[in-house]
Parts: C-alpha cells; sequence; structure tokens
C-alpha cells in the first residue's frame, strides 16, 4: 500500500520526482545513463514561456535570461555548443551570433511530451555533447480521434492559445497541432518595464513607443503522420513551421524583427528486421531558421542610422542543418551511425561601413560530420549494472573566404582578418577523435544504488569561435565598437583553435524505500582546450588596422585549461498520506589557466551559475493539489572581470501553485514570486561585443491560469 501510494505521488509531484519515474519505469530495460526527465506536465503547472525556462526546475540546470522568451539552456556551467540541444534527436541550431534564438527556443510546448536531460559525457549517440544533452521529445497521437485544447492566461498581457487534433489506429496516426504566443514586456519586482532598464537618454533605451508594444509574439504549426505498411514497420513524417516576430531583447544591442523556422523528420522503424537484431531505425532530417534582427526600436537608430534605412546596425543570419542516422539494437549492444552536415551565415551592416556592403559576420561556414558509436549493456551478477560506450568522429570546418568591404582603406578578404590577429590564413580544418564512457550502477542493498561513472567527450570549435570575421570601423585613430571598449577593433574567430575534450568523473547514491525517495551526485571535470573569451593583439599589419592605435586587440577565443566541480541533491519525502516535503540544492564551480597573453587574468570561469536551493510541500490527492515553495541562491562573487561581469547578489522567492483534474478537464492557477521581489538571476550578465549594457531582472509578481480540455 505505502509502495503504491509512493507511485502515486511521482506520478504527479515535482519534476525531479517524475525524472525517476521516467528513469525506473518509463525507461525501464532501456540504456542506462545520468538521464533526467521532465513531463510536459509538469511543464502545464508552470508559468514558462519556453523550455529553458522549464528546465531549471530540474537541479543542475539553469537558464540565460536575455528577453521575456527564448531563455539559453545551461548545465551546471556548460552552454552553448558546449551541450547539444536536440529535438527528436536533430540538430536545430541558433541563427543569431548572439543567440536570441537558441536551440530550445524553437519548438512549442503543446509538441512536446518529455524532456530528456544527459548531465555530463555520458552520451555517445551524439556529436559534440561535451557537458550534456537535453534532448526534447515531442507527441505521438493517442488511440482513436482526439482533440486537446490548451490556454493560458498571465500577467504582463500573456496569451497561449493552443489546439491539436489527432488520430490513431492500428495502422495510421496523424496529428495536426497549433499554438499562438504573445505578451507585453513583463515588470520587474519594482514595477518596471524590461523595456525600462536603461538610463535616461542611452543610445541603446527603447524608444517611447515601444517600450510597452509586444515583447513577442509566435506562431507555430506542425504536423505528424504515421503509418504501418506491415506488421513492425513504422514510417513517420513531421514538420514544424515557427514563426516568432517582434522579440525584443533588452540585454542586447538588436531586437529580433523575424525568425522563422522549419523542421523536418521522416523516420523509418522496424522491429525484429533479423534474429540477432531488435530493431532498426533510420532517421533523415532538415532544419533551417532564418533570422533578421535590427535596432530600429532603440533611440540609436533615431539618432544615428544609416542613410535611407530605419536602423543603424541589422544583422541577417540564417542557418541549415541535413543529417542521417541509422542506429540497431542488438539487445545488449547499440551501434550507430550519424552524418550531419550544418551551414551558417550571418551578414552585419552598421553605420560606419560602406553602404550596400554587409560584412560576411559568420562567413558561409559549413561544418560536416561523420560518426559511428557503440553501447555495450550487460548486469554483473544480481547486483551491478555495466555500461560501456565508444565513439569515433571526424568533423571537417570550412569557412568561405569571403571578400570584406572596409571603408578605411579598401577591401580585404576573410582570410585576411584572420592573418591580422592570428597569422594565419587557414578557413577549413578536419579533427578526428574519440569519445567514450564506462557507467556502474551497484545495488549496495534493496533501497540504495551506488553509481559511477567516467566520461570523455571531445567538440569540435563551432563556426563563431573559429571564423567570426568582424572587424569595427576606425575613425580618427580610435576603434568604434558597441562597448567602447579602448583600443577594441574587431571580433575575430582563432582558425587554430583545438577542440576542447572534457574527462570528468561522476559518483551518486540514490536512496529509496516506501516514504522517501532521494538522489545525490558529485562531479569533477577537467577540461582540456576549453574556449574561452579572449583578446588578441595585432600580429601582421593588413588595411584591416590601417589607422587604428598601434596597440590595436580584437576580441577572439582562445584555448585554456578548465576545472568543474559540484553536486546535485534531491529528495522527497511522504510526511503523511498524500503530504509531501520536497527539495534540492545545486551547485558548480569553475576555474581556468590563466593566459595573460590572452588578456585571460581571472582565474574564475564567466557565467557559472551560484548555489540555488528549492523547498516546499505539496497536498496531492491525483484529483487536486496545492503547492508552495521557496527557491533560493547565494550570492555569485565568483566572477570573470575580464569580461567585465559582475557580482550578483542572493535572493530568494515563494511561488504557490493549485490544480485540478475533473474528467477531461485539467486547471491549474498559481502566483510566481508572491512578495513581488526585485531579483536578478546570475546568468542575466551577457558576454560582449553585442552586449547593451544593463542586466534584465526576473518577473516580479505574476499570476497565470490554464485550462486542457481532451476529448
Amino acid at each position: 500500500m505505502k509502495k503504491a501510494l509512493l507511485l502515486g505521488a511521482v506520478l504527479s509531484f515535482p519534476a525531479f520526482a517524475q525524472e525517476v519515474l521516467l528513469k525506473e519505469v518509463e525507461v525501464k530495460g532501456k540504456r542506462e545513463t545520468f538521464r533526467d526527465s521532465l513531463e510536459i506536465r509538469e511543464v502545464r503547472e508552470s508559468f514558462a514561456k519556453d523550455v529553458g525556462e522549464a528546465l531549471t526546475r530540474i537541479e543542475g540546470v539553469h537558464k540565460i535570461r536575455k528577453a521575456g522568451i527564448a531563455n539559453d539552456v545551461v548545465i551546471r556551467a556548460f552552454q552553448r555548443h558546449n551541450i547539444n540541444v536536440l529535438i527528436d534527436d536533430t540538430e536545430v541550431h541558433a541563427a543569431c551570433p548572439n543567440r536570441m534564438d537558441p536551440p530550445a527556443f524553437h519548438v512549442d510546448f503543446s509538441e512536446v511530451e518529455r524532456i530528456d536531460v544527459v548531465k555530463g559525457p555520458f552520451d555517445i549517440r551524439h556529436q559534440g555533447s561535451l557537458g550534456g544533452l537535453v534532448n526534447i521529445i515531442t507527441k505521438k497521437p493517442e488511440q482513436g480521434f482526439r482533440l486537446r485544447l490548451n490556454v493560458t492566461v498571465g500577467s504582463f498581457d500573456y496569451r497561449n492559445f493552443s489546439p491539436v487534433i489527432s488520430y490513431r489506429d492500428e495502422r495510421f496516426y496523424g496529428l495536426v497541432g497549433y499554438s499562438y504566443r504573445y505578451s507585453k514586456p513583463y515588470k520587474d519586482g519594482d514595477g518596471k518595464r524590461i523595456t525600462e532598464v536603461y538610463p535616461p537618454n542611452n543610445p541603446s533605451g527603447y524608444k517611447p513607443n515601444k517600450r510597452n508594444s509586444k515583447a513577442f509574439e509566435i506562431n507555430t504549426y506542425w504536423t505528424k503522420f504515421g503509418i504501418s505498411p506491415t506488421k513492425g514497420h513504422e514510417l513517420e513524417f513531421a514538420y514544424t513551421r515557427q514563426e516568432a516576430k517582434h522579440v525584443l531583447y533588452p540585454a542586447l544591442l538588436m531586437d529580433a524583427i523575424r525568425d522563422d523556422t522549419d523542421r523536418f523528420n521522416l523516420t523509418y522503424k522496424i522491429e525484429k528486421p533479423f534474429d540477432l537484431i531488435k530493431d532498426l531505425k533510420f532517421q533523415l532530417y532538415h532544419t533551417k531558421v532564418e533570422h533578421d534582427m535590427t535596432d530600429q526600436y532603440r533611440l540609436r537608430s533615431s539618432n544615428n542610422p544609416i542613410q535611407g534605412k530605419p536602423y543603424h546596425m541589422r544583422t541577417y543570419a540564417e542557418t541549415k542543418n541535413t543529417g542521417f542516422r541509422v542506429e540497431g539494437n542488438l539487445e545488449s549492444l547499440l551501434l550507430g551511425f550519424e552524418y550531419y552536415k550544418w551551414n551558417w551565415d550571418a551578414r552585419n551592416e552598421r553605420r560606419g561601413y560602406r553602404m550596400g556592403t554587409p560584412i560576411p559576420m559568420i562567413p558561409d561556414v559549413d561544418t560536416t560530420n561523420f560518426g559511428v558509436f557503440g553501447e555495450y549493456r550487460t548486469r554483473l551478477g544480481d547486483m551491478a549494472r555495466l555500461v560501456v560506450g565508444l565513439r569515433v568522429d571526424s568533423t571537417k570546418t570550412e569557412a568561405s573566404d569571403l571578400p570584406i568591404a572596409y571603408p578605411a582603406s579598401g577591401d580585404g578578404r576573410v582570410s585576411d582578418l584572420y592573418f591580422t590577429y592570428h597569422g594565419t590564413r587557414k578557413t577549413s580544418k578536419r579533427d578526428t577523435y574519440p569519445s567514450g564512457n564506462v557507467q556502474l550502477f551497484y545495488n549496495l542493498s534493496k533501497e540504495l544504488e551506488l553509481f559511477a561513472g567516467l566520461g570523455y567527450a571531445v567538440r569540435v570549435p563551432d563556426p563563431q569561435e573559429r571564423y567570426i570575421a568582424f572587424p569595427m570601423p576606425i575613425m580618427g585613430g580610435q576603434c568604434r565598437n558597441p562597448d567602447n571598449i579602448p583600443n577594441f577593433c574587431g571580433w575575430v574567430g582563432n582558425p587554430n583553435l583545438k577542440p576542447s575534450k572534457n574527462l570528468e568523473l561522476d559518483l551518486g547514491l540514490k536512496y529509496q524505500d516506501s516514504k522517501t525517495l532521494t538522489r545525490f551526485v558529485a562531479f569533477v571535470s577537467s577540461v582540456k582546450d576549453y574556449i574561452t573569451l579572449g583578446r588578441k593583439v595585432v600580429e601582421n599589419q593588413t588595411p584591416f588596422v590601417q589607422g587604428a592605435p598601434t596597440n590595436a586587440t580584437a576580441q577572439t577565443y582562445v584555448n585554456t585549461d578548465a576545472t568543474f566541480w559540484g553536486f546535485e541533491f534531491s529528495s522527497t519525502y511522504n510526511i503523511w498520506n498524500n503530504l509531501f516535503l520536497f527539495g534540492g540544492a545545486s551547485y558548480t564551480r569553475g576555474t581556468k589557466d590563466r593566459k595573460p597573453q590572452f588578456g585571460i587574468t581571472d582565474r574564475d570561469v564567466a557565467e557559472v551559475p551560484p548555489l540555488r536551493g528549492r523547498l516546499g510541500l505539496r497536498y496531492d490527492t491525483g484529483m487536486w493539489f496545492v503547492e508552495g515553495e521557496t527557491v533560493a541562491t547565494s550570492t555569485q562573487n565568483k566572477v570573470d572581470s575580464d569580461l567585465r561581469e559582475q557580482k550578483t547578489s542572493g535572493w530568494a522567492i515563494v511561488n504557490l501553485k493549485a490544480g485540478v483534474n475533473y474528467k477531461n478537464l485539467t486547471l491549474n492557477a498559481g502566483v510566481d514570486n508572491v512578495f513581488d521581489k526585485k531579483y536578478f538571476e546570475h546568468l542575466s550578465y551577457t558576454r560582449s561585443p553585442f552586449r547593451a549594457g544593463v542586466r534584465v531582472p526576473e518577473p516580479g509578481r505574476s499570476f497565470y491560469v490554464s485550462a486542457s480540455y481532451q476529448f
């Protein structure tokens, strides 16, 4: 009876309890890994606007805040291309060089079934999972004809409306969905809109008529169809179109005029094609993101526009991904092959450059990868399980040596800019490397399991890190840059970068009995050739630095060695009947080697989240629930002064919510930040050179109501 009660609580309990359920029940019989999961049911109970915000309920997962939506995911202190963020195993990349549109932004909650998270280098199915992986799994139709309607309204004129129609029988299934999301700029605990965080007359501030305009408006359309031509065979096609427009990003210098995404995914699965093969899966996909951003909503565009244009600066960027995967499951052995080609192109125009000739900021870079992998799972007696994975990849990155029309002294090429600062004109590089891991699960007793894992993963420098090409205009012997940094004359990739290699040890314990479910994991990670921002002085005189100060430098990317360590803890306790106490905490510390010749003098790694804790109570009968929690962080003073990162004060907030399920109707309501506290998360800091020089606060007191009806 007690075990049944605990399982019932897990089914409707907060994210970390659901993670255990998904790991031990739903994923039973599959390979073991350091995996957490978040179900869409938990997301619907919250006021999260996107996946990045929703995932912060998982210990060790954080977000980077730049706007009212489009939060970027951070696992421990790994972010950007140090982690993989996938949708149904497909690569979807940000087009914006400053990640206005991170991969997790390009999916709607109504598409999502669950979100799997792997912490650490323990995923061998996908190239580049250096510090972890997020895989967003989309829904499949339930049996019969279904109509689901989801509606959420909340503070700051937030609206989300989403109908989904589906049908499934023995041979065929189909699904069609639509979602509309809209909001005005939210207000912080002082009652100030996020568009009003700038000092008066700051040129990056918003025009008066834009400060209360829509913060975002997003339309998403998707469909999924499947057919079983014969028993054991399934062909599935899925397509999603997302159209985002007028998305304001106060932390940056520009806003998105539009951001359009197309995702195609075709899979073919065969069960038991041969005696030795349990199943085969073939997957072909293509994704494309078009991103157009300007500063036309900012004061600068009125005071100093490009002649004949409504803006002072604009970037148009595209990213395209085409991939193919094959996986075969031979009972205890998983074998697979992965190929993808990722193209990234971004062009910037701003006042000070020659009119009509945008700078090839990301110069049409191709990243092509071939990888093979295998994973073996076995039992070692009655008490232990062993998982061993190995992967080998060959990755080629290649930039186009495009011309740069430079106003000061004539034309040059992208390779000339690399030669200016790095002494090389290389525009391509091939890297071949292994990755792998060993995981051991040992039952010390019926209730207590010990977990140990040693993982090694590699990720190749991304196109921006190796090949970004963004010289600053030189006027009057000074370089004009957005941050007004003296002698800062460009943002230049480093073709000489080496891939980053993460060797990590994780140790964990899980305790479960009839009343308690507790998990603790500690980790230490040694990253060889960690990629960070640095400064590089001129090596060779070229037209790009003619007229610049003699000590001109560029912001670039540098290899150094880094160490990360920390822990995650989560626990639930059945106090009495349907009353549960839950809590958790996570902490990460990151240090790096100094390299003064590249301006790296601070040992602290930038953008590392501070200690965070959560404590709450939930009463849940299965038909209705009420929940209250407090979330708090410590002060973060371990900051990278080289990048002008700022200390962040600690804070604590209280959140309340309640819900009821009656037949086919689910209602949830809540209030976040009950006491209307003004606070900043540490990761509201945004790195230069396109930061706006302000930090974006978290929302003040926020009310929301959501309803879901299905028949």
